[in-house]
């Protein structure tokens, strides 16, 4: 008879090769299936076999990185290049700027860069919208593609604004400025070429600008080749456009003394090296009715700056804000000091305005709060504008004058007849006084055509029920012949040169002073 501890260890065992039973069972049926999976049409995997004639299904892991490749390739086209053109960007272009900078180090050839500028550009997006412009400027990239060697980098900086990376030019630096000179010409008219493909024609044909300067031997830094590239650009524009010019050593000199003279002039306000200088006005007797006040800068070291350096230095970086309100609260200052002396208090103060000046929204309440601060006569304050100011937005000028009239403020057309005159502002703007600009004044002895255009005005003002003064007038004979021909005000040097108020001379003067 079996124990009954000899049973329960059988029946152990048998349950144990049961389920090994059903574990084999069912790695036979996947390997089964792994092996139709192996023979089927689709994945056509041929098993190995090896001595023993048993197959052995392969092992691995199979990855499709097309779509990387393509993600990758997306990511460095955005990075490098511009959406628009298609063109490599800034980013691209500088990088093979700084390697062809450093090559040149290791060779004798020149190479150039070209800053390309749109002329007017901006006019086609006002125009005819900026769907049209992305469309021209497809077109000249394609254009300018055209022209240039697959070597050669051409790239879109952003805007209007392309660049030109040329390398390899040639070992003569006159060489290689012919070669490039003949290049730049090639781009210009390719970019004529560009708008005859438009669909739709422009209104204004679109020229180019080009700045190129030349390089080797490792004389220039990535840095200093831009700058020098934009200079000559700025350049190319300032001649008129459709023109090309080459940086050189003069032109940076001009831009170094130029930007010298910007830092000195940001400190010139604040180290109180402005002058207020002042030239009298007179009437048909020769006696003083008034002056202008004309300012003048002090440099330490400089010595006296000429307004035509500076002034049109501050008009381009906005200095001339606050420079023009320290002329006209000092201006306003003088005439209250002068409202206390008996042979000075009729006399007048004409101060000039800068067109930048004028169009700012808190002109009117800035004027109005220096005459309450400094409780100057505003009806003794004369404020000269020019035409271009006169040009631009006609209502709001307007406004702007007669707000300040109506509190007695004069106002008076300064160089008259030197600009785009009309004959319509004259009658709508609430002028009091004509200028006759120093330039026909000095010709109404010799010029007829000078004589005739005074003659004109001096009639023409009369008519308006306008003053009108003479300026420039230096000679005795210019003075007679004004005289003659109906004007009755005179500035110049024959009365008096622009003085420091402490040397200036009121009543009647002797006009004696130019000679």
């Amino acid at each position: 008879m079996v124990p009954a501890s000899s049973w329960a260890v059988l029946a152990i065992v048998a349950l144990v090769g049961l389920a090994l039973a059903a574990a084999c069972g069912a790695w036979w049926g996947r390997r089964v299936g792994s092996r139709r999976a192996a023979h089927s049409p689709a994945d056509k995997v041929k098993l190995a076999n090896d001595s023993d004639g048993r197959d052995y299904l392969p092992c691995g892991v199979a990855t499709d990185i097309t779509e990387c490749h393509a993600i990758q390739e997306s990511n460095y086209r955005l990075t490098f290049y511009d959406p628009l053109t298609g063109l490599p960007n800034r980013r691209l272009m500088l990088d093979r700027l700084e390697r062809v900078v450093k090559g040149s180090r290791r060779t004798d050839r020149y190479a150039a860069l070209m800053f390309i500028d749109l002329d007017n550009f901006k006019l086609v997006n006002d125009t005819q919208g900026l769907s049209q412009g992305d469309h021209l400027l497809r077109h000249v990239a394609d254009h300018l593609s055209r022209a240039v060697r697959e070597s050669d980098t051409l790239a879109r900086l952003g805007g209007d604004e392309f660049v030109l990376l040329i390398h390899d030019l040639a070992p003569d630096q006159e060489q290689a400025a012919h070669a490039a000179e003949l290049v730049a010409e090639k781009l210009l008219a390719r970019i004529l070429e560009a708008q005859q493909d438009q669909e739709q024609a422009l209104t204004l044909p679109i020229t180019g600008s080009i700045g190129v300067t030349l390089f080797a031997d490792g004389e220039t830094s990535v840095e200093s080749a831009m700058q020098q590239a934009d200079m000559a650009l700025q350049q190319a524009k300032g001649a008129g456009g459709n023109t090309l010019r080459f940086f050189n050593s003069a032109m940076q000199a001009t831009v170094m003394a130029r930007v010298q003279l910007e830092a000195d002039l940001h400190l010139a306000l604040a180290r109180d090296e402005f002058r207020l200088h002042y030239q009298v006005q007179v009437d048909s007797l020769s006696r003083v009715t008034g002056v202008e006040a004309l300012i003048r800068w002090e440099h330490p070291q400089r010595g006296m700056v000429s307004p035509g350096m500076f002034i049109p230095l501050a008009e381009k970086n906005r200095m001339i804000l606050p420079i023009g309100y320290w002329v006209l609260e000092t201006a306003c200052r003088q005439l209250v000091v002068w409202a206390q002396e008996p042979e000075r208090e009729s006399l007048s103060i004409a101060v000039n305005v800068s067109s930048v000046q004028f169009h700012q929204p808190d002109f009117v309440v800035r004027v109005q709060q220096i005459l309450k601060e400094t409780a100057a006569n505003p009806c003794r304050l004369t404020l000269e504008v020019t035409e271009s100011l006169l040009m631009d937005d006609h209502q709001r000028v307007r406004e702007i004058m007669l707000r300040l009239n109506q509190i007695g403020i004069r106002f008076a057309l300064d160089d008259f007849g030197t600009g785009y005159s009309s004959l319509n502002y004259l009658k709508r703007l609430p002028l009091d006084e004509l200028k006759i600009d120093q330039a026909f004044v000095n010709g109404v002895l010799d010029d007829p055509v000078d004589a005739a255009i005074v003659q004109a005005t001096i009639t023409l003002a009369a008519s308006l029920g306008l003053d009108v003064t003479a300026e420039g007038v230096e000679t005795e004979a210019q003075h007679q012949w004004l005289l003659a021909n109906g004007c009755e005000a005179f500035q110049g040097y024959l009365f008096g040169r622009p003085q420091p108020v402490a040397e200036l001379q009121v009543g009647q003067v002797s006009c004696t002073h130019g000679t």
